[in-house]
């Protein structure tokens, strides 16, 4: 059994190249579990006011097919048997019969009074829709190889409009932070993200992004031609760490002169602003 939510994808979920963006696709999924959450109850909001909050672990997302502004989407999820103080759930994004997503994740229940760890056994979630783990070709877990050499990329800033009720930055914002500092981003399509949760970056916290470029052994993404490693750290503590699989765009938006100019200079003329629409 599963729980499913009906959208429509707003020109606002998209990239430049009409595609969705990796941090809305993680978006839609966790939406329709606190819709589900909401509907079932326990709510998110219920658990957090009697102190306890669900904290993301990791998460891997299989990307098949690429989901455009104003196609409507169905999203699935359902909540699989955990283990100890581990909270599974799964995912699913249909556009009509076509399946383009497929989401594995891991969450903790925290008191947040203690600190410690609320075991599966402690709440009752038995109203929820539940069902099998979905099998993916990506790893559950990964391990960034020692001797991959990862350069600074750059810095970010935790900001007010990124942080939620825990008061850190929302795990759904690290896909496209981290997605943004992929060399020639605007060339590709992402067919896969795994993404693993350390330490959560507070309001006004500093984020430093390393990245590098890895074999694609690492992802084992079948899609991919491309396989690009991410972490990011604050204070020397690790934040989060990332593999993305990717593959150059089969049907690209712009042209290799318009990108250049989307890239690197500012159109001389209005007109060449929508070269690439006519």
């Amino acid at each position: 059994m599963y729980y499913a939510e009906r959208y429509t994808v707003s020109s606002h979920d998209v990239d430049v190249n009409n595609n969705i963006k990796p941090s809305n696709l993680l978006r839609f999924m966790q939406e329709t579990a606190n819709r589900q959450m909401r509907d079932s109850h326990p709510s998110y909001e219920e658990l957090f006011f009697s102190g306890k909050s669900f904290i993301i672990t990791r998460v891997s997302i299989e990307a098949y097919q690429q989901i455009h502004q104003y196609q409507d989407i169905e999203v699935r999820c359902w909540v699989c048997e955990g283990k100890a103080a581990t909270f599974i759930r799964c995912y699913q994004i249909w556009r009509g019969k076509e399946l383009c997503a497929n989401a594995y994740s891991e969450w903790a229940l925290t008191d947040m009074k203690t600190g410690g760890l609320v075991r599966t056994t402690d709440v009752d979630f038995s109203s929820y829709e539940t069902d099998e783990v979905l099998k993916l070709d990506l790893p559950k877990r990964f391990r960034i190889p020692k001797d991959l050499e990862l350069k600074k990329l750059g810095t970010e800033k935790v900001l007010y409009s990124n942080v939620d009720l825990n008061g850190h930055m929302n795990n759904t914002y690290y896909p496209d932070m981290l997605w943004n500092f992929i060399p020639d981003i605007e060339e590709k399509a992402v067919t896969s993200l795994n993404i693993r949760y350390a330490h959560a970056a507070m309001l006004n916290t500093e984020v430093e992004i390393r990245g590098a470029e890895a074999d694609s052994s690492l992802s084992k993404d079948p899609r991919a031609q491309q396989t690009y490693v991410l972490e990011s750290s604050f204070d020397g503590t690790k934040n989060v760490e990332a593999v993305f699989g990717l593959r150059d765009l089969e049907d690209p938006l712009w042209d290799e002169e318009q990108l250049r100019e989307l890239t690197h200079s500012q159109p001389s003329r209005k007109e060449s602003i929508f070269r690439a629409f006519k």
